[in-house]
């Protein structure tokens, strides 16, 4: 990072809005894109905009131009919402995602041990696995829809 370049949590303070969404929708594509192809994709309004954001971006050290006016990605920096994601490219899921499989996983086989094994402290450990499992499951939810970008037609 040089001198000029702002650190993490300057940046979560001059990304927001549509720059966000711009950085978000180049994050998914690792290929670089021109700025007509990350004002479609990033649904902005003229090609005007998408190169106000990509400059801020540039700016930023974030992004970088290169010869034929693709824009790349130089620097990826998850600030803001973009700490509750996890992946690269296409494959960016909400951390909590991980969790809710993983404890899913274990209420479903514990669930099958217990109806051998019933007593109430197994009772009390589904009750609180599955309670567990709810709320992992509503986070996960609840982030993926606070994305930047939203799912779609996004080619």
């Amino acid at each position: 990072m040089t001198k000029d370049e702002p650190d993490d949590e300057e940046l979560a303070e001059l990304i927001k809005g549509k720059t966000l969404s711009v950085y978000w929708y180049m994050l998914r594509h690792t290929e670089p894109l021109t700025a007509r192809e990350i004002q479609r994709g990033a649904k902005l309004s003229s090609p005007s905009l998408s190169m106000h954001h990509l400059e801020r971006l540039r700016q930023f050290g974030l992004v970088e131009k290169d010869v034929h006016g693709q824009y790349s990605v130089t620097r990826d920096v998850r600030v803001g919402i973009l700490n509750q994601f996890m992946g690269k490219g296409r494959l960016m899921v909400p951390r909590f995602l991980f969790y809710a499989t993983f404890f899913s996983s274990i209420t479903a086989a514990l669930t099958t041990l217990a109806f051998w094994f019933a007593d109430w402290y197994s009772a009390i450990l589904l009750a609180l696995l599955i309670t567990s499992c709810a709320v992992l499951w509503y986070e996960a939810l609840k982030v993926w829809r606070e994305q930047p970008f939203p799912e779609g037609d996004d080619d």
